[in-house]
């Protein structure tokens, strides 16, 4: 009998140093150690030893890169750009400009769809050395213009649509009117589009000669650019002309920081020319009929070049 008990206290007590030992495994922290050898039930022996040393792979694992947006992280500007865009006040508005020019831009102009709109309410103007300042030719007058801004965007991955009809021609009177109906009918077609520029060129001098304007840009003789945005001030109807406002100061003053003397103060007028139809919209003067049509050409470039800046985030 007492054989029997002394048996009973021995497997008892090997039992409480079992679980003791198992516990004991558990909560130990890392790098701790416990010696020795458990015998179980099981048959199966527990080796506790001196812990494995953590290795390091010589290469890890590699992680899918975070994804990344393939929209471009457009430019910012500050009131310090004003430095480089002014305004011509011909209208009784007087908005902030450091606010306008502070304003986010808000477009998207890289798609696999069009997003630019070129049209020519005044198609027939041309420049110095064509009879009249006018041609139907359109390696003369604007269409010739608008064909190099189209290069450029194009060649930047800017899908363009370039509208050639002659809008003032044979009735002048009509360019306007008829600039609008044009530009309705693609912006119902194409959904897509983001910008519309209205090509022109200025003309006389005030005096009752042609303007001459002048820049230097790439070493070459360039005419000037001016942007003329268009307002409700005449009462036509028109909410959103200083969203275009904002466009044309930033537009403006990024062309001067890269072509320094090519741009001409924004013009603010109570007109609207056609301004209305969309955000994004912009009539622009290349030049002026004193100008030679090379010396456009040139800064048609420069413009292309500095929208395609703003296009790709280019600060």
């Amino acid at each position: 009998m007492n054989l029997l008990k002394d048996r009973r206290r021995i497997r008892a007590a090997a039992c409480l140093l079992a679980v003791s030992m198992l516990l004991a495994a558990v909560f130990l922290l890392p790098g701790q150690t416990l010696p020795g050898l458990l015998y179980l039930e099981t048959g199966r022996v527990l080796r506790f030893g001196s812990a494995a040393p953590t290795e390091v792979p010589d290469t890890l694992p590699e992680t899918a890169p975070p994804t990344e947006s393939t929209e471009p992280e457009l430019p910012v500007f500050t009131q310090a750009d004003l430095e480089f865009a002014s305004v011509q006040y011909f209208c009784g508005y007087r908005p902030d400009l450091a606010a306008l020019m502070e304003r986010p831009l808000d477009w998207e102009l890289c798609s696999d769809q069009p997003t630019v709109l070129i049209v020519h309410a005044h198609a027939t103007e041309s420049y110095a050395g064509t009879p009249g300042y006018r041609s139907l030719d359109e390696a003369e007058n604007m269409l010739s213009i608008g064909d190099e801004v189209a290069r450029v965007l194009e060649a930047g991955g800017i899908h363009v649509l370039h509208d050639r009809t002659l809008h003032d021609y044979p009735d002048y009177n009509a360019a306007y009117s008829g600039a609008r109906d044009t530009i309705r009918k693609y912006l119902a077609e194409y959904p897509s589009i983001r910008m519309v520029l209205d090509i022109h060129r200025d003309a006389s001098d005030g005096t009752g000669g042609q303007l001459v304007t002048s820049a230097t840009v790439g070493g070459q003789r360039s005419a000037q650019i001016m942007m003329v945005v268009g307002t409700d001030g005449s009462g036509s109807y028109h909410p959103g002309w200083q969203e275009n406002l904002a466009l044309a100061l930033k537009l403006t003053a990024r062309l001067e920081q890269y072509d320094p003397g090519i741009s001409r103060p924004v013009s603010l007028r109570s007109q609207r020319f056609n301004m209305d139809l969309t955000a994004g919209s912009l009539l622009v003067e290349i030049g002026a009929a004193g100008n030679t049509q090379g010396e456009a050409v040139i800064a048609a470039n420069a413009l292309a070049r500095a929208i395609l800046a703003l296009a790709h985030g280019a600060n």
